[in-house]
C-alpha cells in the first residue's frame, strides 16, 4: 500500500521488486484491499505537497432519540473522517481533519454544535501518529 501511495501508476511488477514479493502476490493484495474496500478509488493528491492537516478527536454525547439524524448530520460534514458508535455510556467519537487549528472552533461553533442532540464532552487534538 505504501509503494501505491508514493505512485499509483507504479506496475504490479515494480511494486514486487520493491518489496521483495512476486507480481502475482502483489496484484492478488491490491485486488483483496480494493474488494475490502481498503483501497475505494486511485485519485490525484492535489495536496502532496501542502501543509499536513490538523487532527483532532471529539467525544460526543448524543441523545439516542435523535441518533439515526445526529448520525446523517455527521456524515455530511466533510472534515469529519471518521465516526465511532461506542458500546455502553461512551457516545459517540469522531476523528477531524481541517486544513489549521484556526478552523477547529469554526467547525465545531458552525456545524458540529448545531445538531440537535449533541452534548461535546471533550476534544484532544492529535500531536503524533505512532501506528
Amino acid at each position: 500500500m505504501e509503494e501505491l501511495k508514493k505512485d499509483g501508476r507504479k506496475s504490479y511488477n515494480e511494486i514486487s521488486e520493491n518489496v521483495g514479493k512476486t507480481e502475482a502476490t502483489v496484484r492478488r493484495r491490491v485486488k483483496k484491499m480494493i474488494k475490502t474496500g481498503i483501497i475505494k478509488k486511485f485519485t490525484i493528491d492535489y495536496e502532496i505537497n501542502s501543509k499536513p492537516k490538523t487532527k483532532a478527536t471529539v467525544k460526543i454525547e448524543p441523545d439516542f432519540k435523535e441518533i439515526k439524524n445526529i448520525l446523517k448530520e455527521l456524515k455530511g460534514i466533510d472534515e469529519i473522517t471518521d465516526i465511532w458508535r461506542l458500546s455502553g455510556d461512551c457516545g459517540l467519537f469522531i476523528k477531524v481533519e481541517i486544513p489549521s487549528i484556526e478552523d477547529f472552533n469554526p467547525l465545531i461553533e458552525e456545524k458540529i454544535s448545531r445538531i440537535n442532540g449533541i452534548k461535546i464532552i471533550e476534544t484532544c487534538f492529535i500531536t503524533d501518529i505512532i501506528k
